[in-house]
């Protein structure tokens, strides 16, 4: 059982003077005198050694820069699965559907006029002959008029006509004419112009 620390007094049995003697009523022999006073906290040493912590900044400044290395290799891991998840989602991704080629312009048509315009001037009649460049197929229209003036047509052909006369001129006026195939409503070809070139005649007295 734990206490205070102390010392036993014994009583002396020598009597004289200066010197305690017993007391009456008090049996001799030892005695206990009061305990001393006990020791102030800070004296009193500890139960159990406490070490106070030490501080290490090279220790600190270690766990700091792994935690730092350990977080980069997280973000890289994680921009490196996203990646990949790009790069799947890319080749799985089902691809465009390819635009069909234009198709080339289809070129405008091409038609041949009549050829060879031709005319025989009998005065008071002409009479015109051509080649049919459709071999038969499409119409031709006759124009005609004096010399130095528009053209009108005088005349409309069945497919494969290939000659027409016009009657009734004045023997001395000059004319001319043409003759246009056509292939239709928009379409058509013009040949060449043929005119008569005749002598005037005597002037009237």
């Amino acid at each position: 059982m734990g206490g205070y620390p102390f010392h036993p007094l014994r009583r002396s049995t020598l009597g004289g003077a200066g010197r305690p003697g017993p007391v009456s009523g008090e049996p001799a022999g030892e005695f206990f005198g009061p305990p001393p006073s006990p020791p102030a906290p800070e004296q009193l040493p500890p139960a159990y050694p406490v070490e106070k912590p030490g501080r290490d900044p090279g220790r600190r400044l270690l766990v700091v820069m792994v935690l730092a290395a350990v977080l980069v290799v997280l973000l890289v891991m994680a921009g490196a699965g996203l990646l990949v998840v790009n790069v799947v989602r890319d080749r799985t991704a089902p691809n465009p559907p390819t635009p069909p080629a234009a198709a080339p312009p289809t070129p405008a048509p091409t038609f041949d006029p009549p050829g060879d315009l031709r005319l025989r001037d009998d005065s008071t009649s002409v009479t015109l002959t051509w080649t049919d460049p459709s071999g038969g197929v499409v119409p031709f229209v006759v124009a005609g008029g004096r010399a130095g003036q528009q053209l009108g047509a005088m005349a409309s052909l069945d497919p494969g006509r290939t000659t027409w006369t016009v009657n009734g001129l004045n023997p001395r006026v000059d004319y001319c004419f043409t003759v246009l195939a056509v292939y239709s409503t928009e379409s058509y070809e013009t040949s060449g112009q043929v005119c008569t070139t005749r002598e005037p005649g005597p002037s009237p007295s």
